[in-house]
């Protein structure tokens, strides 16, 4: 195989691996001068399960469909291609650069608190897009999970053991025969092939405690079928508890979401913070599923090890919301109101930015409000934008709606990289936050947050514009005037 020419321009360079479901292959684009790196997978139907070829070519079909739309989160590779060539299968992803997780937890060597908390809200934010399209990984382990090479966030592969809990007729695989050789990470009822959503955060806690205490397999009462960890371990009581739950023998004890650990997380890393940092963080004017991560660029991560297990330093009280409230606004700035009648919308922004109406009818951008220049020598002014887009389709959901749009800030900006992809609330609606780095139209540095929501077959999206340098600079500023929105 090593050599051959897929589709005329995918040239198979390396084997990469043999799973159950195929063959894996390393290979370039011999269209592009300076080709990135591809894996192909050749499908193959599977020895102990023949199946027919109508069988095959849908299974082949599926695994098509859930490879696109994990592939859209930017912690999963992302579909580049599936077609049939020679009576033959193959998928085409993106290549992660990076290690693998299974080499990197290696016997006796352990990870710090700060280091577990990253993992976890890497991974726990990941199941919660997978659980969101309705889909069980069903394989999550340090064999699936690589930490990307240029920025150390963690990328989850493997789907090809996916339960699609919408595909009622057909069911590509038998919970029971995943993660055989690797049984700490499989619950019970997973065993019983009974996957739920919780099976995966089962799996995501197991290594978390395995990262801690350098062991594995993991020991279990032989009684309760818990994990013996909490003896082995150093960190926050706060966090034991998180992980604990996570890892419940019974699945009806776990949290039965991704998105309520993400609140726990959260809060924790609020209660993290020393007194006299909590006054530069502002913790209340964080929103939505995002909110670690923006609090992480703030630098809670390395608040965090600073702070663990200091009982006589007392936390500092904070409200963590799921939404901006619509009253915060900061002492130290005055406020315009901006409305358009036409629009139906209305913004509050600060009174020392200068505001455009724009109504470009072409890009459907309705106003810019741009930073006060903070000296002569700024070349570069933040700025916050609304856009109102009318849809072809009416009935868009915000789902499509998301896609089309990360596909359009891809093809518009081909460096463009995602931070950060949640659910949150724009105007009271549900909404998507993005926030990405690129490059403006001269080419220069730039850090963008963009929150889009549908309304009535209108896309509404309010973004913010800064040099990556500067960006937590006016993010409070942003956030508040992205929380004022309102639709009439």
């Amino acid at each position: 195989m090593l050599g051959t020419i897929l589709r005329s321009h995918y040239k198979i360079v390396k084997v990469l691996g043999i799973g159950k479901s195929g063959i894996t292959y390393l290979a370039i684009d011999l269209d592009l001068i300076d080709s990135p790196l591809y894996v192909v997978k050749e499908i193959q139907d599977g020895k102990h399960q023949p199946v027919l070829p109508q069988l095959a070519e849908k299974i082949f079909e599926i695994q098509g469909t859930i490879s696109h739309r994990v592939g859209q989160h930017p912690q999963i590779p992302s579909l580049v291609a599936n077609f049939e060539e020679n009576s033959r299968r193959y998928l085409v992803r993106e290549y992660i650069d990076g290690e693998f997780l299974s080499r990197e937890l290696r016997a006796n060597s352990t990870w710090s608190q700060t280091q577990v908390f990253d993992f976890l809200m890497d991974l726990v934010g990941i199941l919660s897009f997978v659980h969101s399209l309705k889909y069980i990984h069903q394989d999550v382990n340090p064999h699936n999970i690589i930490r990307r090479s240029d920025d150390g966030r963690f990328n989850l592969i493997g789907f090809s053991s996916v339960k699609d809990l919408e595909s009622t007729w057909y069911n590509t695989t038998d919970d029971r025969h995943h993660n055989l050789n690797n049984p700490s990470y499989i619950p019970y009822e997973q065993e019983q092939s009974m996957s739920q959503f919780n099976s995966d955060i089962y799996a995501v806690g197991a290594i978390a405690i395995q990262a801690l205490t350098g062991k594995f397999p993991l020991d279990r009462d032989p009684d309760s079928y818990e994990f013996k960890w909490r003896d082995d371990v150093n960190i926050n009581d706060k966090l034991i508890k998180i992980i604990d739950r996570m890892v419940r023998p019974d699945y009806r004890n776990r949290y039965q979401s991704a998105l309520e650990i993400l609140e726990n997380l959260q809060s924790f890393a609020l209660t993290q913070i020393p007194t006299n940092k909590s006054h530069q963080l502002k913790p209340h004017l964080i929103f939505g599923t995002a909110a670690c991560t923006l609090l992480l660029g703030f630098g809670i991560a390395k608040l965090l090890s600073a702070s663990t297990n200091k009982p006589q330093l007392s936390p500092p009280k904070v409200t963590v919301t799921k939404t901006l409230p619509a009253t915060t606004v900061s002492s130290e700035v005055s406020w315009k109101i901006y409305t358009d009648k036409i629009a139906k919308i209305k913004i509050k922004y600060a009174a020392n930015w200068q505001m455009e109406n724009l109504h470009n009818v072409v890009t459907g951008e309705n106003a810019t409000f741009i930073s006060a220049k903070q000296n002569l020598a700024d070349k570069y002014r933040e700025n916050v934008s609304i856009r109102v887009e009318n849809l072809m389709n009416p009935q868009m959901t915000l789902s499509n709606y998301t896609k089309s749009a990360i596909a359009e800030i891809k093809k518009y900006d081909r460096g463009a990289k995602t931070i950060e992809s949640s659910s949150t609330k724009l105007a009271k609606k549900p909404a998507i936050l993005v926030v990405y780095t690129g490059k403006d139209e001269n080419l220069l540095p730039i850090k963008n947050l963009e929150v889009w929501t549908i309304d009535r077959g209108k896309a509404y999206i309010v973004s913010y514009k800064a040099e990556p340098d500067r960006y937590y600079q006016f993010l409070e500023t942003a956030l508040t005037m992205i929380n004022s929105f309102e639709l009439k």
